[in-house]
């Protein structure tokens, strides 16, 4: 995942960062900035869309459920990947790519917006000629994976109650699905139900924006002298 998204990240950002650079810039920084973790994110949705199906193809298939030797499992799930392409097609890997590929893009634009908003107030306190140092870099990237969460898991589980309820034969849209919740529960119970996991999903996206947007720049520099 970190080697997908590090790919199509470097290669937006050389094409966005120069326009957001010198007397002729076309677009804002941060928004340079924001877009190229968008790309990034939907780049990195569509390349690891077949490997989310045939893992859920693999986690629901009772087979597994029993003792086997790591040998066998990778065989099986070999066995499970080459039946869907020939039973299915092949295109039948990229089933729910584009919704998983926009989530992605909404996931990782808001992860850098927010996480370049607050350097950007961290920034304030600076003197002229200043920059941030990495323990405020990663600061602000833990800070930027906090606000994400807030802004993204809410979506989350609101498309995950959509996809179970058409499995089910309900084809209620999103909105009807939040509006009958919203009756149903009261705005309290409604809160409680869409931040649920919101604990791990914390942890997970601050350790990410973390280590992705602060530390690996600064690997990245290290490894190859670039500043």
């Amino acid at each position: 995942k970190g080697a997908v998204f590090g790919l199509a990240h470097h290669i937006a950002s050389q094409i966005l960062i120069p326009m957001a650079k010198g007397e002729d810039a076309t677009l804002p920084l941060t928004l340079a900035m924001t877009m190229a973790g968008g790309i990034a994110g939907g780049f990195q949705g569509y390349a690891l869309s077949p490997t989310l199906l045939l893992k859920t193809r693999i986690m629901t298939d009772s087979i597994f459920r029993q003792s086997m030797s790591i040998w066998k499992t990778l065989h099986l799930s070999a066995t499970i990947g080459y039946r869907v392409v020939v039973i299915e097609g092949i295109q039948s890997l990229m089933k729910g790519s584009n919704v998983f590929a926009l989530k992605r893009v909404f996931d990782w634009s808001t992860r850098y917006f927010f996480a370049d908003l607050f350097e950007s107030w961290l920034s304030r306190s600076l003197s002229e000629g200043e920059s941030l140092s990495l323990l405020k870099k990663s600061l602000a990237s833990l800070l930027g994976g906090v606000a994400s969460t807030y802004a993204t898991l809410p979506l989350d589980v609101l498309v995950a109650k959509v996809q179970d309820a058409k499995k089910a034969g309900d084809n209620t849209s999103a909105l009807s699905l939040f509006k009958n919740e919203l009756k149903e529960k009261g705005l309290q119970g409604l809160v409680s139900s869409y931040m649920r996991g919101f604990g791990p999903r914390l942890w997970h996206v601050c350790l990410t924006v973390v280590v992705l947007k602060t530390l690996s720049p600064v690997v990245y520099n290290h490894l190859f002298g670039q500043h």
